[in-house]
């Protein structure tokens, strides 16, 4: 986890890309967090881990996406 400032990342916006491909980097203005950068796989990732946990179901099982979505909108 990496915080920088609107302005440093406007100076080396290459740097901090490259950066948020391993960690997520945090925007701040006015010692706010207004923004994260992150890896999109990385996100999606996440949040499958997510649903499978929401959906109790065992991580081991290997489930395509649309299988797991299929799941989702039958418990709903």
């Amino acid at each position: 986890m990496c915080y920088v400032t609107a302005t440093e990342l406007k100076k080396n916006l290459s740097f901090y890309l490259e950066k948020s491909m391993n960690e997520d980097v945090y925007i701040t203005k006015n010692n706010k967090v207004i923004s994260v950068l992150m890896n999109p796989q990385m996100k999606a990732f996440l949040e499958s881990e997510k649903l499978l946990e929401t959906l109790q179901i065992d991580k081991d099982v290997k489930m395509s996406d649309k299988e797991i979505i299929e799941e989702a909108i039958e418990l709903r």
